[in-house]
Formats: structure tokens, sequence, C-alpha cells
């Protein structure tokens, strides 16, 4: 665990503002008299910020390690594979060369292991034991020397303010307690003039999924027939893990672009674009975009109940400010 002495980061206690430092004698993070734990070489800075749900979903994602690396088998197939993402790719193209990247709630690694590429520094979060695991699996077996996996709170984050060029968060903190406050403590480790790029589930694009799952829990798993993805020819544990968490998930939150243009003004974040409000495939994803607003934006918003690829990806949008 000696590399994460050359991971050029500051790490602080949330709750005691002390430094945490590695030590080398006893291979391990500590703050004052206080030990963290490691597993499979990973820093365990995880620390309760008293919710239940917080645990919850450790516990739920600790069994079903999302996404999983059935068809992955190494780097090369990772960059194939991540390639086919005009998301991933986008970033990978646009995040500049040397950046400081935050990814909050990584799963088992493969955004992260992907930007590795141009001399980045990723740091990669989250709660689950067992996605960390994996992460770390792989990263050994490609010999990925600069990212550096943590199992931590986004509630209880031990990095020191204005640390990150970039912080992504796609898909996670619609699931936590109170997705703003989530947002707000990822804020306060950006950069001024850095790039936060944040996913959540959207209030209309979620509708169809919203009733799946009450088809579901009225009639049984059966109904999953309804999802077009059980259908495609990819393997039962991704099928297994994508059912779980679009339809038995512990806790999900939806937002509409209007409400989280409120959360951007609130901590003093500009907005640059959103996918898929003003975003082709032809434009930039750091390319400053027009803001829609009123009755442009209402019905827009509305749309997406009935936009084939919102339904077919549960519902999500993405926020770059």
């Amino acid at each position: 665990m000696k590399r994460y002495i050359q991971s050029n980061i500051d790490l602080i206690h949330p709750d005691k503002k002390t430094e945490i430092n590695f030590n080398e004698e006893k291979d391990s993070f500590h703050a004052d008299n206080k030990i963290f734990e490691k597993f499979y070489d990973i820093p365990n800075l995880y620390i309760k910020d008293g919710s239940e749900l917080t645990e919850t979903q450790s516990d739920f994602y600790n069994d079903i390690k999302f996404p999983n690396y059935d068809d992955i088998d190494d780097f090369g197939s990772l960059i194939d594979k991540a390639s086919k993402s005009i998301f991933a790719k986008k970033l990978d193209d646009e995040i500049p060369m040397n950046s400081k990247v935050l990814e909050a709630g990584c799963g088992t690694g493969q955004l992260s292991l992907f930007l590795s590429r141009f001399s980045r520094q990723i740091y990669s979060i989250d709660l689950s034991k067992g996605s960390l695991i994996e992460g770390e699996k792989f990263r050994k077996k490609n010999l990925i020397k600069n990212v550096f996996f943590y199992k931590m709170n986004i509630f209880k984050l031990c990095f020191k303010r204005e640390t990150f060029d970039i912080v992504v968060s796609n898909g996670v903190i619609h699931h936590t307690a109170n997705p703003e406050d989530a947002f707000t403590n990822l804020v306060s480790v950006l950069k001024k003039n850095g790039i936060i790029i944040i996913g959540l589930y959207h209030t209309y694009g979620r509708l169809i999924t919203k009733i799946r799952q009450k088809l579901i829990a009225i009639f049984g798993d059966w109904m999953k027939f309804t999802d077009a993805r059980f259908k495609k020819n990819i393997s039962n544990s991704k099928k297994y893990a994508w059912f779980l968490d679009q339809y038995k998930n512990p806790s999900e939150k939806t937002y509409t672009l209007k409400e989280v243009y409120s959360w951007f003004e609130k901590n003093n974040i500009e907005f640059i674009s959103s996918i898929p409000f003003n975003y082709t495939n032809e434009s930039k994803l750091f390319e400053k975009k027009e803001k829609k607003l009123n009755l442009s934006l209402f019905f827009e918003e509305l749309s997406q109940a009935i936009s084939y690829k919102q339904i077919k990806e549960g519902g999500f949008f993405i926020i770059i400010g």
C-alpha cells in the first residue's frame, strides 16, 4: 500500500480536521490515534455519517459489484468497451492531460481505469468493498499506477478543499439520503474553475421504469420481461446486476434539470451543458451551451417520459458545470 505515498494528495479527517498520514511501519493510514484499516491493499477511509441508508447501500452494492468485468480481459478490451460509450469517450477526449480527477461512486472502477491515460491522476471512491476489490484486481493485473482506490463516504470526504480539477459522479448521489448535500460536498473538493459532472435519474425520463418497479413489486420478478435489456445477448451476471440496480435498489430519487439548476446556483457553479437537453454527438461536453429555461425547458423535460433512449437507459440525464 506504500504506493499511496506517491499519490500526491493531502488527506484530512472530515470531523477532526486533522491530517491523515501514512505510517510505513504499520502500512496503514492514521489520524491522531485513529488507525484506518485496509483490505486488498485499499485504504478503508470510510467514516459513518449517521444514516442507515448509507450502510444499506454499502451492503447492497457489495453484493452486485456493478459494473462487472465479464467481457473485459485486459486494459485494451476495457478501452475498446469504454470507447463505444459516447459519454466516456468524450470525457477521455476532453479531460486535460495531468488532471487530478475524482470519481465519486466508482463501483468497480471501469471509468476511472479508462481515464487513467494521459498522465492523469485518478482518485476513485466507493462504499462497496467488493466492487473496489474488483477494480483493484484489474489495476494490479494491468500494472496501472495512477489510479488510487479508497473506500470512502461522500458525506465524509477525506480530501482537502479545492483538490480536484475534475469531479465525476455518474448515477450515484440519487441513491443517497440527501443528494443535494452530496453534491455540495463534491463541490467543496473541486478547484476554482474546475469541472463537475453529475448523472441523475430524471423525474419524467424515469417514469416507465417506475411503472415497471410497481409491476414487479405487485406481480413478482417475472415482470422484468417488460425491460428489453433482458432480451439482449448479455451475461446472466450483467442482467442480474441491472435488475437489482434498477428494480430492487433500497432508495432512489429523481430530479428535473430545473431543480438541479438551483443546486448549481446555490453552490456558485456555472452551467456548461447537459445531456440530453442541449447536447449533440458532434458538440463538446465542456463547451458552454445556452441554458434552456421556462416553457421550452418544461416541455423538453416532459418529453423525456416518451423518449425511447430515456426508457431504454432507465431515465438518466447528465449536467456539467
